[in-house]
């Protein structure tokens, strides 16, 4: 599903990581582990197209990333706590997403599945603003998976979760068994369920 070559990024004469050669198959858990600036946020934006590569090539179910087909393949949640509009309720953020992603007539049915498969039909009418980081978490995590996208990538989905709703992610990760799902994490828990760990080394 995800086929990374020669794959590397760098902010000016400074290289994040280089050389990466990895391949994830439809419905693996991958973990990127490694310390603070080991790139672990940078490989998220470049797969999720929001970022460019300076070197290799990335393929989403074999469009490059950032290609239009391969956006509309990827659910993406990086910060959590702060990828909404303040503005808008948690739930006109989703709904903001499904009509972009879903026929008009499924949109609305796809988005209240969400706020109830992560329990945030009570507090979804409240300005995102207004809303603790994790409450905004969840509806961005919930944003992600709408649509039922093949790929997923979370960027530190725990940090602001208590555990209740780790689990409620996890339990939404397992009802869709063929989504392939790359996560970075600090958590021992998230590498225990995930099916291989990338360790990104920090460089000097």
């Amino acid at each position: 599903m995800l086929r990374l070559t020669g794959v590397g990024r760098a902010f000016g004469r400074r290289p994040i990581f280089s050389g990466l050669d990895l391949e994830v198959p439809a419905g693996a858990r991958l973990l990127l582990s490694g310390g603070n600036g080991s790139g672990k946020t940078t490989l998220l934006r470049c797969l999720a197209g929001t970022l460019a590569l300076s070197a290799g090539r990335a393929l989403v179910a074999g469009w490059p990333a950032g290609s239009r087909a391969a956006r509309l393949l990827t659910g993406v949640a990086l910060a959590p706590e702060q990828g909404l509009y303040g503005r808008l309720s948690g739930h006109d953020n989703l709904m903001l997403v499904a009509r972009m992603r879903l026929p008009a007539r499924e949109a609305a049915g796809a988005v209240t599945r969400l706020e109830e498969e992560f329990d945030i039909a009570d507090y979804a009418r409240v300005p995102a603003y207004r809303c603790s980081a994790g409450m905004r978490a969840r509806v961005s995590i919930a944003r992600a998976l709408l649509g039922d996208p093949p790929v997923v990538l979370l960027d530190e989905p725990g940090r602001s979760l208590d555990a209740g709703a780790r689990e409620l992610l996890w339990a939404a990760l397992a009802r869709r068994p063929e989504t392939t799902c790359v996560l970075a994490s600090h958590l021992a828990e998230d590498r225990e369920r995930c099916h291989r760990t990338l360790a990104m080394p920090v460089r000097g």
